[in-house]
């Protein structure tokens, strides 16, 4: 994996923040989290998934699982995202969240909006920075540019944006949660 700033921008082709904690944070029911260190231009990446566990078929209703759904993600963010963070100096800390769009599903789209408002809760104040990006916007910011014909699927859409974080990072990524997370923290730390 990749190991210095330098190394970094050239994969990027631009420029980024030098001495800085970013937290990328990609909300889902299987969440990707990146985190960069970068340090006098040291780099230090570290990647991690958050899935909630699957519902129990007796909840009663919809709303119900929803909810349940929504506790158990509060668990996880106190369990692996507060627990885990280092030590470090606030106003140098960014934290990036995806900004969910309502594309078809209209129940989908309040769940990711509820979770990323849950992420924004816990950590907001712990951070010097917050930014809040669309997927869209995270892709053009690091400059990704799909080669997929019109109509591919998102499946390999999704295995394109892995392949592109990979080069820049230099290790394979294995999923694109993680790979989602990663493009954020990206797009978050550009100068």
């Amino acid at each position: 994996m990749i190991k210095n700033l330098k190394q970094l921008e050239r994969n990027l082709g631009y420029k980024v923040r030098d001495n800085i904690f970013c937290l990328a944070v990609d909300t889902a029911t299987k969440s990707g989290i990146a985190i960069l260190f970068i340090n006098k231009g040291k780099l230090q990446i570290h990647t991690c998934l958050m899935e909630l566990p699957k519902l129990s078929k007796d909840s009663e209703s919809k709303a119900e699982k929803y909810e349940e759904h929504l506790r158990e993600f509060v668990k996880l963010v106190d369990e692996v995202i507060i627990k885990s963070l280092p030590i470090y100096n606030k106003p140098q800390s960014l934290l990036v969240l995806e900004n969910s769009f309502l594309k078809i599903n209209v129940v989908t789209f309040g769940f990711l909006r509820a979770l990323q408002g849950i992420v924004y809760a816990k950590l907001c104040d712990k951070f010097g920075e917050v930014k809040i990006i669309f997927p869209i916007t995270a892709r053009n910011l690091v400059g990704f540019q799909s080669t997929l014909p019109k109509g591919s699927t998102p499946k390999n859409k999704k295995k394109e944006i892995m392949k592109f974080i990979s080069n820049i990072i230099e290790e394979p990524i294995k999923d694109d949660n993680i790979a989602d997370a990663l493009l954020l923290a990206l797009a978050g730390i550009k100068l």
